[in-house]
């Protein structure tokens, strides 16, 4: 694999790494800050993404 190529899988995977870290932090402030079935189901919903996010995110790190 080129470098160029190696560089944007790397740039790809901290892109994705900070949005798992911005999902994960909202669905925590969601989950602390407001009470509800809504507030719960949003920040399951959020914390759902984030793992999806961080699992694509360990099968770049594999190529």
């Amino acid at each position: 694999m080129d470098k160029a190529l190696k560089n944007k899988i790397s740039s790809l995977i901290y892109d994705i790494n900070n949005i798992a870290k911005e999902l994960d932090e909202i669905s925590r402030g969601l989950g602390s800050e407001f009470k509800g079935i809504g507030s719960a189901n949003s920040a399951s919903s959020l914390q759902s993404a984030a793992n999806k996010y961080l699992r694509v995110s360990n099968e770049l790190r594999k190529i």
